[in-house]
């Protein structure tokens, strides 16, 4: 009797969708019909992006800092374009703020999937760490300036007596810093440094007949350089934890499935009763194993072109080099 029961609610099911789209061919019918079933789980209505709470905590990545060499002198762009991102990832996790991605994920992230490290950051590559990572902003930084000037020396003598010091160098630094939001790499916050940094502090010595003394904190040690980096990495900290992060306008997803291909058009499993209208633009994606992680990857690209209350035809716009549109591949909408 259940399974009677079982088969009767399927059939009054089928009538009503069919009578739904009667427009559409009859291959599509029978299509949607079997992939609906098998394919039930699928999310058929638009779905509104997560997004984190306004004042976090922000599941974020740093990225090593673009550096403009022409605009370094007696500094290593390299160290500074590493080493200053480095620290700032560590000052971001230490506050309740911020949820940061490990330095060692993250470079090993970029490098399998073959993503830029610093510099220029597209909506596309933004959308792939995000996928990736799970990461709700990227945090990119460019450095102008880096140039470090000699300290003054001076010196005086008299009777047998001499003394000569050497103030300490100075980090003349420039340096913006901007957080990007992980789905279209617009800017949601911004900060700066703009300053002049001791390195040390100076040398001195002083000579009396044939004895010498002297002190010496030189500039060129490690340690003298890392505290310049540590200054300005928890000055760019500072500012994230309390600039107000830009609010963008809500975003709207709509997922399906593919359920019949024919020449140049696609038929998929949403329609004007989940908000689809013409001219909307979905990407077609299916899993796809790259090294270690499970990606999505986008074949095709299509337009609406017709819609019915659960079902639209759509036109092909594109179709990635070695790829075909198969039924039961995902289509999510463009945002």
């Amino acid at each position: 009797m259940g399974y009677l029961l079982h088969m009767n609610m399927w059939q009054v099911a089928d009538i009503s969708f069919r009578s739904q789209i009667i427009n559409f061919r009859s291959k599509l019918f029978l299509s949607l019909l079997v992939l609906t079933l098998g394919c039930f789980w699928l999310p058929l209505m638009a779905q509104a992006q997560n997004t984190p709470a306004p004042g976090g905590p922000y599941t974020v990545a740093v990225l090593d800092f673009y550096t403009n060499r022409s605009g370094f002198r007696n500094a290593d762009s390299t160290e500074v374009g590493q080493a200053i991102p480095a620290i700032l990832t560590t000052e971001l996790a230490n506050s309740d703020r911020f949820s940061v991605i490990e330095r060692e994920q993250l470079e090993l992230v970029l490098k399998e999937q073959e993503l830029g490290a610093s510099g220029g950051v597209t909506a596309e590559s933004a959308a792939r760490m995000k996928q990736l990572l799970g990461v709700d902003y990227l945090i990119t930084g460019k450095v102008t300036e880096f140039v470090v000037e000699q300290g003054k020396s001076s010196s005086f003598s008299m009777f047998g007596v001499g003394s000569s010091s050497k103030a300490p160098d100075v980090a003349k630094v420039s340096i913006e810093v901007k957080v990007l939001d992980s789905e279209s790499a617009r800017i949601v916050a911004t900060a700066s440094c703009r300053k002049n940094i001791e390195i040390g502090k100076g040398s001195s010595s002083t000579n009396v007949g044939l004895i010498k003394t002297s002190s010496n904190n030189s500039s060129s040690s490690d340690s003298a350089m890392g505290n310049v980096y540590y200054a300005i990495a928890k000055d760019l900290a500072d500012q994230l934890n309390t600039v107000k992060f830009k609010s963008l306008p809500a975003k709207v997803k709509y997922t399906g499935f593919v359920a019949y291909v024919e020449g140049d058009k696609v038929y998929i499993n949403l329609g004007s009763k989940h908000g689809i209208t013409q001219k909307m633009v979905f990407q077609v994606r299916r899993d796809e194993q790259k090294g270690s992680v499970k990606i999505k990857k986008t074949v095709a690209q299509v337009q609406v072109i017709n819609v019915d209350e659960e079902a639209s035809e759509c036109q092909v716009l594109e179709v990635e080099e070695g790829n075909k549109i198969k039924n039961g591949d995902l289509v999510e909408s463009k945002l």
